[in-house]
C-alpha cells in the first residue's frame, strides 16, 4: 500500500506532508478553532478582475494523485482544473457531493460494496468532451496498484474495487467492491481527463512539465511560464455556476519572507503561508487585507527512524518523549497565534474533530528525573559529558527540520535544550528537500506536519502500518496493522473510529511517533475580493474558486 508525500492529504485518501515555510497576519480576523461546514459564499460579486496568488513552491509536476507531485501547494493549482467527487469542508470532519459534477452518489448495497455516481449530463471537459464512466475508470486502474509502472500517490480504496464500469452513454458509473472500504467518499479526488492524459504522455508522464491543458473545473489554463507563474482563465464549458473573475494568477515566490511585502505592494492580492511571529506581524500593519486563522488538520509531530539501533529501544524513545515538555512548545510556537492551540494527545483526531480523545497517557511533560530513570533502568550511563551511553554507543542523534521554517526551527531549539538536561544529545541536520530526505529514510530524529483529511482511517493507513508508503521511519506493530486493516474495511464510523483510537493508544504506548500541537492555517487576501474563505484541510481554500470576486 502506497501513500502521497507532502504538504499534507488529499482526499487520494492519505495525509499530505507539510513542506512549506510562511508568513501570516491580516486587519480583521476570525481567530475560531473551527469554521461553519457551510460557510458564507454567496455574498454579490461583480464580473471580473484578476486575483494573483502567492504560491510558496514550483511544483515539479503537476499529477498529484501521483507520489511525486503530491505536494499541498501543487494542489491549490490544480484544484480549478480538476474536479473532486467530494469535496472537503470548512468544518474540517465532513465533505460534501460536488453538485456541480454529480447528480447524486450512493453506497446501494453493502455486500458487495456498491456505490452507483450520476455524472450531470452537462459535465463536459474544457474541449467539449463529455466526462463520463472513461474518466472514472482511467483513474481507478492507475491508482489500484495493478500496474507497477504507475506512480500512485495511494493505493488505498482503490486496490480493494473489483471493477468500475459505465452506463447510460458513460453518465452512470458503477463500482463494486471485492473489500468493503468504509471510506469511500474519499475517493476520485483530482479527477484528470482520460482522453487528454492518454495523448499527453500517460499516467506518470502527461503532466512532468506543465498543467494539464484540459480542465474539468470552472477555470482552464492559459499560460505556464515554469518557475515564474501559473496563469488560469475562465472556462467557458464549465457546466456549473460561471465564475465571476476573468484570471487567477499564481506567482512563484519560493521566498515565504517576501510574500508581506508583496502582498503590501498589491503585486499579489492573496497568501496563505504557515504562521510565522514576525510576519504575522507585518501583515496586520497591511491596510485593506482581511485575515483568518484556524485550526484546521495541520499538525506537527516528532518521528523516529528504527532503522537506528538506538531508537529501536523503547526505552530511549520513552526517555525521550517523557524529557519533552510539550506544552513548553506550544507556549513557545502556535499559542503565540491563537490561545486556543493546546498539545495534542491524538495521532488520529484533532481536539475539534469528533473522535478525538485524550490516549497519551500523561507523556511529554518535561519530566526529567523520570525520563532519566527509564535511560537508568534500561542500562544506560551518563558519561563525563552528560550523555547517557551503553555499550559504547552515545545517545547523540541527528535532529531534523526543514530549514528556514522559523517556527519549526524554534521548535528544534527547544527540543535540543530540552533533551540536553535529559542527557540526550541532539545535532540540528536542517533541510531544504523534506521530500526527499524522507523517503530516503535520511534521519535519526525528524520534525515535519502532516495536513490530514475527514477520513482518520485511510488518511492514516499508509502512515503507521507496516508496509505503509508514508511510514517512512518503518515502525513496526502487528497490533496497530490489525486494527487498521480491520478499521478500513469498517462500514459504521463510529466503529471504525474505535479501532484506530485504540491503534492510537499503542503508538503513544510505544512511542512510535510523537504528535505536539495541531498547527494553525492562515488566509490573507485583500477585502476587496468576496467568497474566499479558508478550507484548513488538505483541500486548501482553492475549493470554491468559482463563487470568487471582487465586491458588488
Amino acid at each position: 500500500m502506497r501513500r502521497l508525500q507532502k504538504r499534507v492529504s488529499l482526499v487520494v485518501p492519505v495525509a499530505l506532508l507539510a513542506l512549506g515555510a510562511a508568513a501570516c497576519g491580516g486587519s480583521s480576523s476570525n481567530s475560531g478553532s473551527s469554521n461553519s461546514a457551510e460557510p458564507n459564499t454567496t455574498a454579490t460579486v461583480k464580473q471580473g478582475g484578476t486575483l494573483t496568488f502567492a504560491s510558496e513552491k514550483v511544483p515539479e509536476g503537476f499529477n498529484t494523485n501521483t507520489n511525486s507531485d503530491n505536494t499541498f501547494d501543487t494542489q491549490q493549482q490544480m484544484s480549478p482544473l480538476a474536479p473532486w467527487v467530494f469535496n472537503q469542508t470548512p468544518d474540517i470532519s465532513t465533505v460534501a457531493l460536488n453538485t456541480d459534477l454529480l447528480d447524486s452518489a450512493e453506497l446501494t448495497n453493502k455486500s458487495p460494496e456498491t456505490v452507483v455516481y450520476k455524472i450531470k449530463q452537462s459535465a463536459v471537459w474544457s474541449d467539449g468532451v463529455p466526462i463520463t464512466a472513461d474518466d472514472f475508470v482511467y483513474n481507478w486502474k492507475h491508482q489500484n496498484g495493478s500496474d507497477p509502472n504507475d506512480d500512485a500517490a495511494t493505493t488505498t480504496g482503490y486496490e480493494d474495487i473489483d471493477n468500475t464500469v459505465g452506463s447510460d452513454n458513460g453518465k452512470t458509473v458503477t463500482v463494486t467492491f471485492k473489500n468493503n472500504y468504509g471510506d469511500w467518499k474519499s475517493l476520485f479526488t483530482t479527477l484528470l481527463p482520460a482522453h487528454y492524459m492518454e495523448k499527453a504522455g500517460g499516467w506518470t508522464a502527461a503532466l512532468k512539465d506543465g498543467p494539464p491543458a484540459v480542465s474539468g473545473g470552472p477555470f482552464v489554463v492559459s499560460q505556464y511560464a515554469k518557475g515564474n507563474s501559473l496563469t488560469l482563465v475562465r472556462n467557458d464549458k464549465y457546466y456549473g455556476k460561471r465564475p465571476a473573475l476573468d484570471k487567477i494568477v499564481y506567482r512563484y515566490i519560493t521566498d515565504s519572507a517576501a510574500e508581506p511585502q508583496a502582498l503590501a505592494n498589491n503585486e499579489v492580492q492573496m497568501i496563505y503561508p504557515q504562521p510565522q511571529l514576525d510576519l504575522v506581524d507585518q501583515v496586520k500593519k497591511i491596510q485593506g487585507v482581511k485575515t483568518e486563522l484556524n485550526l484546521g488538520l495541520n499538525f506537527e509531530h516528532i518521528d523516529f527512524n528504527f532503522k537506528n539501533s538506538l531508537l529501536t529501544d523503547p526505552a530511549v524513545r520513552k526517555a525521550f518523549a517523557t524529557g519533552v515538555d510539550r506544552q513548553e512548545l506550544v507556549n513557545a510556537t502556535v499559542k503565540q497565534f491563537t490561545d486556543k492551540a493546546t498539545v495534542l494527545n491524538n495521532h488520529m483526531f484533532m481536539p475539534n474533530q469528533k473522535g478525538y480523545q485524550d490516549n497519551s497517557g500523561g507523556i511529554s511533560k518535561g519530566d526529567i528525573a523520570a525520563a532519566q530513570k527509564i535511560l537508568d533502568a534500561a542500562g544506560y550511563t551518563k558519561g563525563p559529558d552528560g550523555i547517557y551511553a551503553k555499550n559504547g554507543q552515545p545517545l547523540k542523534f541527528r535532529y531534523t527540520v526543514t530549514q528556514g521554517n522559523k517556527l519549526r526551527e524554534r521548535t528544534e531549539e527547544i527540543v535540543v535544550a530540552q533533551m540536553k538536561k535529559v542527557g540526550i544529545e541532539l545535532d540540528p541536520a536542517n533541510t531544504t528537500k523534506l521530500g526527499s530526505t524522507l523517503s530516503k529514510a535520511d534521519f535519526d530524529i525528524i520534525q515535519f506536519g502532516w495536513v490530514g483529511t475527514p477520513f482518520p482511517v485511510s488518511s492514516n493507513v499508509a502512515i503507521y502500518t507496516t508496509s505503509g508508503g508514508s511510514n517512512y521511519g518503518k515502525y513496526s506493530n502487528p497490533d496497530v496493522d490489525r486494527l487498521f486493516s480491520q478499521a478500513i474495511r469498517e462500514i459504521d464510523p463510529q466503529k471504525a473510529n474505535d479501532m484506530v483510537n485504540q491503534a492510537d493508544k499503542i503508538l503513544f504506548d510505544q512511542v512510535a511517533t510523537l504528535p505536539l500541537y495541531q498547527k494553525p492555517t492562515f488566509l490573507a487576501s485583500y477585502d476587496r475580493f468576496t467568497n474566499i474563505v479558508d478550507n484548513p484541510t488538505s483541500q486548501g481554500p482553492f475549493y470554491n474558486t468559482q463563487d470568487w470576486g471582487l465586491k458588488g
